[in-house]
């Protein structure tokens, strides 16, 4: 008999729970549902996809943390006024034209 095999048997006897093992809290998030196209130039999304690599993660992921992260920001500080709605983020992809 495997341990495969073993593991298998001690799941259908009712036994698959050692002293040792520890309850493990989970957290459940909500799914992500809602979609933005965004339209970028060749250059910024490249800017964005080479960012994003180095960090390890998608680009996709990255503008999500981006938005995110401006959310949470101007909740907790009143913004100034802009007319662009966009804040300091626009004038950084404005510095790296």
């Amino acid at each position: 008999m495997t341990d495969l095999d073993r593991t298998v048997e001690k799941i259908e006897q009712g036994d698959a729970w050692d002293e040792a093992d520890e309850v493990v809290q989970v957290e459940v998030k909500r799914p992500l549902d809602k979609v933005i196209p965004v339209r970028l130039s060749a250059d910024k999304w490249e800017q964005i996809r080479a960012e994003a690599r180095e960090l390890g993660i998608g680009p996709s992921t990255l503008a999500r943390m981006w938005i995110m992260e401006r959310l949470r920001s101007s909740s907790a500080v009143v913004p100034s006024p802009d007319v662009s709605g966009t804040g300091n983020l626009s004038r950084s992809l404005k510095a790296d034209r």
